[in-house]
């Protein structure tokens, strides 16, 4: 009582506080100023009661019965219908539950009928977390992260989903396979490819003529089934006439391609051969690959991870790029009705969303990993004047980076790139999960392995770092055709392994 010091009890005694009767038994008693008003709060010998109690509000009235303020949040309030107990802070607020080791935490909903009708409870000895309604659990996840649920399983009606898990392995769109023989129409002809299409010198075939020549390719073995057909000639053959191709002598890495004629002379012309390796093999019907010095066998199920890998062929700025079809429809250049993948509009004012999962290998030295959305496929971030992707890369090739051996996120609106540090060091044998998120207002938000990171708003060379997580890029050009691409670069002369595990994108219907 240092505040009574040197003063009179009749001068102070309206400050002390004192109950209406004695507080001496279990009942709760009113607390009054010594005034007689009766204040917020009542004890008794074993409890006490507050109308509202604020700790850390700074005076303010608490916004329900229960508010812990750490620093205000702003000018926002508890709803009123979740206000009984509110945590408040201007950075990240939360509520701990610490349990034993073997034991669980839980909240519990209920009503008048039953008191954990609902309820989410983390089982610490086993490391699962449920969750409950109607009295029984809904839904498990457990250490490993995997989901048993007793219901349905549904994806929003609102949305548009496309996925990708590549049970089938992309191979180059044909346009990007097409060879012609030079010299001579006996050359060997080399395409590392599942498919090539092939157009021959002129051969000048007289009755009961052959010609052949050898196709050198990587993706032949010696059990292959290779089909080869003629699809086009530079001249007329005359009604009479007849031109036949066959593949054999099939070994490992090439077969002889061999055309012959019938009884009637053909004139000097060339042939245009169709080659399918394997056509009983299917090919990916949405997804190709692309880059420097790329062959179909730096694509293949990657065994142990799950989905695919790829690796360059080992020379310095070697690439391999996996991007939607452009086309299959035979060396034209057509885009309609190829895929969804390529053909529906994923523009950022759909609030587009991307997610990619991606894994290193033993070495992460000397290459660049790109992920995203961009209008081509290249790495280096000075190409496309509208983009949005992941960037890795050990030097600068791919563009200037303020931390070689940190992941980055570049963004591009109208040809100026904004470039953000996410302070991520990429590591060797780990899993990047990958995902942009355009919102209503076309502005991105980015995650890695489910944590938020926050992009930059102002051009910097070589980039920036973005201490607020939840800051989002500023809003992106409206309508432009981003489609979705993945890339590996060999930045020596070395053959860096990249494994994808899968694609997904979705977007709103309208």
């Amino acid at each position: 009582m240092a505040s009574l010091k040197g003063k009179s009890i009749s001068s102070t005694y309206k400050n002390i506080l004192q109950s209406e009767n004695e507080i001496s038994n279990t009942t709760l008693r009113s607390v009054q100023s010594g005034s007689g008003n009766t204040l917020s709060m009542r004890l008794s010998t074993d409890k006490v009661e507050f109308l509202k109690v604020g700790i850390g509000t700074g005076g303010a009235s608490p916004d329900g019965l229960l508010h812990i303020m750490s620093t205000s949040a702003g000018a926002v309030t508890s709803h009123s219908s979740a206000d009984e107990a509110t945590l408040e802070s201007s950075g990240a607020s939360g509520l701990s539950i610490l349990s034993g080791a073997s034991s669980s935490g839980n909240i519990f909903f209920g009503d008048v009928n039953d008191n954990d009708v609902g309820k989410i409870a983390y089982d610490h000895s086993n490391d699962s977390l449920t969750i409950g309604t109607s009295g029984s659990n809904s839904m498990v996840i457990d250490k490993s992260g995997n989901v048993s649920i007793t219901g349905n399983l549904s994806q929003s009606e609102d949305r548009y989903f496309l996925d990708e898990y590549f049970h089938s392995i992309p191979y180059q769109d044909i346009q990007d396979t097409e060879k012609t023989q030079d010299t001579s129409a006996t050359n060997a002809v080399t395409s590392h490819t599942k498919h090539v299409r092939i157009t021959t010198y002129a051969n000048d075939l007289a009755a009961n003529d052959s010609q052949e020549f050898t196709l050198t390719n990587d993706m032949i073995h010696a059990k292959s089934h290779v089909l080869a057909v003629l699809v086009d000639t530079s001249a007329t053959v005359a009604d009479n006439a007849m031109v036949n191709v066959i593949a054999y002598d099939i070994a490992d890495g090439n077969c002889k391609i061999r055309i012959s004629n019938g009884g009637v002379d053909i004139a000097s012309m060339t042939f245009t051969i169709q080659v399918t390796v394997d056509p009983h093999i299917d090919s990916n019907d949405h997804w190709a690959s692309d880059g420097t010095n790329v062959k179909d066998i730096n694509l293949r199920y990657a065994g142990t991870q799950p989905g695919i890998s790829f690796f360059t062929s080992g020379s310095d700025n070697d690439q391999v790029i996996l991007h939607p079809k452009i086309s299959s429809e035979g060396n034209g250049t057509d885009l309609v009705n190829i895929s969804p993948w390529r053909n529906v509009s994923f523009f950022s004012q759909y609030q587009t969303e991307l997610n990619v999962a991606i894994s290193t290998s033993g070495s992460i030295a000397n290459q660049g990993i790109w992920a995203g959305m961009k209008l081509t496929t290249t790495g280096l971030y000075t190409t496309d004047v509208d983009q949005a992707y992941f960037l890795y890369a050990t030097d600068n090739d791919l563009g200037d980076l303020t931390t070689n051996g940190n992941l980055h996120f570049v963004y591009s609106i109208g040809g100026t790139d904004y470039v953000t540090d996410l302070g991520i060091t990429v590591a060797i044998n780990s899993v990047y999960r990958l995902k942009l998120s355009f919102d209503e207002n076309r502005k991105i938000s980015v995650f890695v392995n489910g944590v938020q990171y926050g992009l930059v708003t102002s051009a910097t060379a070589g980039g920036a770092t973005q201490s607020v997580a939840t800051t989002k890029s500023l809003a992106m050009t409206s309508g432009t055709g981003l489609v979705p691409v993945v890339g590996l670069q060999a930045l020596s002369a070395a053959s860096p392994f990249l494994y994808i595990h899968f694609i997904k994108i979705s977007r709103t219907l309208a």
